[in-house]
C-alpha cells in the first residue's frame, strides 16, 4: 500500500461545505501555505475523530497527506477554538466577514507571513469582548488591500470613503458581492 507524504501547518478554518455524503471541504488560511482547500474524509461520521473539532474559526496544527487532487486533513490539535467569538453574535458576525474577504481576495495558495499574522490576529481580537469592531474593520480591510498589493482605498476616493466606498472596491477586488457585509449591517 502506498502511503501520502504528510505535512504539518498551522491554520485557521475560514469555512466548510459537506462533500459527498460523509466527507467535509474545508478552506483553511494557513501559516505554512496560505489559503487552501482539504477534504476531511468521512469526517461526519459520528465516530470520526475529527468530528467536532472542523468547525469554521478553530486555530490548530493540522496534519495534511498530499494527494493528486485535494490534500485529506488526517488529524487537528486544536490551539484555540475561540469560545467567546463563537458564543458573541457580533464578534461571529465579523468573524464571518473577515473570512468571506480573505476567501475570495487570496485566489491561490500563497504564504504571506504578513497576511497570516493579520488573519490570527484579527481571530484572538474577536474573541474578547470588544467596543471597537467597527474600527478593526477599517483597519483590517486596509491592511489585507495593502499585504495583497491593491492600491490603497484611501488614494481611489477621498481620504475618508464611505461604508458603501468601501464595499464597492472591495467587491471589485473580489470580482463579486461579499455576502457577509449584509448580516454585519443587520447587527
Amino acid at each position: 500500500m502506498n502511503k501520502l507524504p504528510v505535512y504539518k501547518t498551522e491554520g485557521i478554518i475560514l469555512g466548510s461545505a459537506d462533500w459527498g455524503d460523509l466527507d467535509r471541504l474545508l478552506t483553511i488560511y494557513t501559516r505554512g501555505y496560505g489559503k487552501i482547500q482539504v477534504r476531511a474524509i468521512s469526517a461526519r461520521k459520528k465516530e470520526s475523530k475529527l468530528n467536532g473539532r472542523l468547525q469554521s474559526f478553530t486555530f490548530g496544527q493540522f496534519l495534511l497527506a498530499k494527494s493528486k487532487t485535494i490534500d485529506i486533513v488526517t488529524d487537528l490539535e486544536v490551539i484555540n477554538s475561540y469560545q467567546y467569538l463563537h458564543a458573541n453574535l457580533e464578534s461571529l458576525g465579523y468573524a464571518w466577514y473577515f473570512a468571506e474577504l480573505v476567501d475570495k481576495l487570496l485566489l491561490m495558495p500563497e504564504r504571506d507571513e504578513n497576511v497570516w499574522r493579520l488573519v490570527s490576529r484579527v481571530f484572538e481580537v474577536l474573541d474578547q469582548k470588544r467596543s471597537d469592531l467597527p474600527k478593526i474593520k477599517i483597519a483590517f480591510e486596509d491592511k489585507l488591500v495593502e499585504f495583497l498589493g491593491y492600491p490603497s482605498l484611501k488614494l481611489r476616493t477621498a481620504s475618508h470613503p464611505t461604508e458603501i466606498q468601501r464595499l464597492n472596491y472591495l467587491q471589485s477586488l473580489a470580482g463579486e458581492h461579499i455576502n457577509a457585509q449584509k448580516f454585519l449591517a443587520q447587527i
